[in-house]
């Protein structure tokens, strides 16, 4: 029977080297170290311990997980071919060792035998210097995860593998994102090596200044004692507004009588875009957030769903609509996306995923929300009809549809109709809202930037008007014309 045993050497000091881990190691069995670089080696000489180590693998591959990966092998092939072998890592086996994990994996899927014996690990010894009790909440994270798995500053943080001063550079960044700069934050180095250890308070901004950094450094954020921090203290603190003794205002609200305050809070995004102003708009974005998470809490109190579902569902809708990207990278065709959106929300409402020429198009245009302002109603329809060929080939060819509409709406009323009048000034917007279109500009925000040069022209009017001593009142239409030529020019 073949025999894996996986052993952890501890974070430094031989004496955290366990009583069973010694016996493995000083048995005939043959012994393979992930690293030697490693406090105990030279106790492990001492004791005449034989051992192979894969630093070599570290020179030979490009990256770490290509490292793991041969290691790996190598110990399964190793393995097949005697009755028993011990890989022995640092620390604690079942603490950040990533070999440990696909060794796991592969010694199942070849039907391999294989033990893992506990060692003292790096947290141990960590919180030993640092005097706290994880009770209190604490997240392990690796350093090469911060991104994926960011910390939560309201429960402490141990992130590991801080290995050098440009992969602190590089967590400095990602934690300030999160963090204030000037918080205060304690570097570990050398945890558990006596007469070696260092303790470095510093503050975020300062984490890549450190020379003493190495290969055995881990970062301690405290957890932030601020009231409602965070995406939860959001969702915390609206539950506190709904709730007995909370705001009577917020406890009133409904989904319904809430539409019109996401609608303007929408508006306001689109009007810090428009104007470039990047304070305001994170400010807006905070305001829009805000009413998602208002209605999510108030239909978590009906028992409809809540925050969570939302996010999750998301998720997996991004997911499902982006198979290129998180499914299958290899038959990525960026001509083909969009096609691919169109037909995976079908499938996901129950329709067929049929061509984009059937019949079934128009249906989706119904589909369009009626919320929408008119001018978004009508661009988006146009763009669903522009996928299956029906479109102007560019902007110019669309003008000489609204110079026709025009012509059509004057002979309307010449004809006093007031119905066909009507009638063909909506062509004439619809025909509009085409060109907008083509020019790949939002009509709506077009019109918004035109209204609002209209206010500022008709503001310098009023100025000429007062300069002269008149209301724009007492001006003849010919008057407020020349007036609004001057203004112009202003």
């Amino acid at each position: 029977m073949h025999q894996i045993d996986i052993v952890g050497l501890g974070p430094g000091s031989p004496g955290q080297i366990t009583l069973e881990t010694l016996a493995l190691l000083k048995d005939p069995s043959p012994n393979f170290f992930r690293t030697a670089v490693h406090p105990v080696i030279g106790f492990i000489h001492d004791q005449a311990i034989s051992y192979q180590s894969f630093d070599c693998y570290y020179e030979q591959e490009g990256s770490f997980e290509a490292v793991y990966d041969k290691i790996v092998a190598k110990l399964i092939e190793t393995a097949k071919t005697v009755e028993k072998l011990v890989y022995a890592v640092p620390g604690n086996p079942l603490f950040g060792e990533k070999t440990v994990e696909k060794l796991i994996l592969a010694a199942k899927a070849e039907g391999l035998n294989y033990r893992i014996y506990p060692g003292v690990s790096f947290v141990d010894v960590t919180l030993n210097s640092l005097e706290e009790d994880p009770i209190h909440g604490l997240k392990i994270i690796d350093a090469f995860d911060c991104l994926k798995n960011p910390p939560n500053p309201r429960i402490g943080a141990l992130v590991t593998q801080v290995y050098d001063q440009h992969m602190a550079s590089e967590l400095k960044l990602q934690l300030m994102e999160i963090y204030d700069p000037e918080k205060r934050v304690i570097l570990l180095i050398n945890s558990g090596i006596p007469g070696h250890e260092k303790r470095v308070e510093i503050c975020l901004y300062e984490l890549d200044r450190v020379t003493a950094i190495n290969h055995l450094t881990s970062l301690y954020i405290p957890a932030e004692n601020k009231a409602y921090q965070g995406f939860q203290g959001t969702i915390e603190m609206m539950k506190a507004l709904r709730a007995d003794g909370g705001c009577s205002w917020d406890r009133s609200q409904t989904h319904e009588s809430l539409r019109n305050y996401l609608l303007e809070e929408s508006y306001e995004v689109l009007e810090a875009i428009e104007n470039q102003d990047w304070d305001n708009l994170a400010e807006e974005l905070g305001d829009v957030l805000f009413q998602i998470v208002f209605h999510a809490e108030i239909a978590s109190e009906a028992g409809r769903f809540n925050i969570n579902q939302v996010i999750d569902g998301i998720n997996e809708k991004m997911i499902r609509r982006h198979p290129h990207v998180f499914i299958d990278k290899e038959s990525f065709n960026p001509d083909q996306v969009e096609t691919n959106w169109d037909a995976i929300k079908r499938l996901e409402k129950g329709e067929p995923a049929e061509s984009l020429e059937s019949p079934g198009l128009a249906a989706e245009m119904k589909k369009i929300p009626k919320a929408l302002p008119a001018l978004m109603e009508a661009c988006k329809v146009q763009k669903k009809a522009a996928k299956v060929g029906f479109d102007w080939p560019d902007p110019t060819a669309a003008l000489k549809k609204i110079d026709e509409e025009s012509l059509e709406l004057r002979a309307a009323l010449q004809e006093n109709n007031a119905e066909k009048s009507a009638e063909e000034l909506g062509d004439l917007l619809f025909s509009v809202v085409n060109v907008s279109r083509l020019l790949n500009l939002q009509p709506e925000m077009v019109l918004r930037k035109a209204t609002e040069k209209f206010i500022g022209r008709f503001e310098k009017m009023e100025k000429i008007a007062s300069q002269e001593k008149k209301s724009l009142s007492d001006y003849t239409f010919e008057q407020l014309d020349q007036a609004w030529n001057r203004s112009k020019g202003l």
